[in-house]
């Protein structure tokens, strides 16, 4: 039973390590999770996501977009001023996000084909970048439902660009190392106990015995 004990320890310490180096390699010293780069295209005039989709208290989200030609913008506003902003423009909207990063589109309905008003002309976005390139952004979740919106600069269809999005975690990076120093102290301690021999027990005598000190010969006279 006891060296039932100790596997189940080591096997416990490597489990530990493993997953807390792991997981601290995949996040990196900045405690981002990151989807890495994937292209994103519509034939409408932008991409937003649902307000579900970013329902997180606490992480700060980062989106990166790259057009693939022209100018791009991606944008984070309220849920209530993006809904009004989009709302006669056909769109494709992303409903829920699949792992690994897969975004799920759906088209809206609407009836334009371009924003009546250029998106970087608007004063309401939390956060906003535009231009040619990688164009970043970030933004502290709170209690506010979100969308972030990803269209050309000037509005108008299609979209197509490269996008990575990132959910940034303060403290995560030192949690996995420390998940990974706790296997390792685990692993430690059970191989220890698994490679320790066992001290041969003293028998305990009792006062009454006594031990035979006279010799042989007198003993068989």
């Amino acid at each position: 039973m006891r060296r039932f004990v100790r596997v189940v320890v080591i096997a416990a310490g490597l489990l530990l390590t493993l997953a807390g180096v792991a997981a601290a390699v995949l996040v990196g010293p900045d405690d981002t999770v990151s989807s890495g780069e994937r292209e994103l295209t519509t034939d409408t005039a932008a991409i937003a996501t649902a307000p579900s989709v970013l329902d997180f208290v606490g992480p700060t989200l980062h989106v990166a977009a790259e057009s693939q030609s022209g100018e791009v913008f991606v944008g984070v506003g309220h849920e209530v001023d993006v809904r009004a902003y989009l709302e006669d423009v056909v769109h494709e909207e992303v409903a829920r996000l699949g792992l690994p990063w897969s975004p799920q589109l759906q088209p809206s309905e609407g009836g334009e084909e371009a924003a009546a008003v250029e998106p970087g002309t608007r004063d309401w976005w939390y956060a906003q970048a535009s231009g040619p390139g990688r164009q970043e952004i970030g933004y502290a979740l709170g209690d506010e439902p979100v969308s972030v919106v990803l269209m050309s600069a000037d509005g108008r269809a299609p979209v197509a660009a490269d996008v990575e999005v990132g959910l940034q975690f303060e403290g995560l990076f030192s949690t996995f190392l420390l998940v990974a120093g706790v296997g390792v102290v685990l692993l430690l301690i059970g191989v220890f106990l698994l490679r320790r021999r066992r001290r041969p027990r003293l028998v305990a005598l009792g006062p009454e015995y006594e031990p035979e000190t006279q010799p042989a010969q007198e003993r068989r006279l």
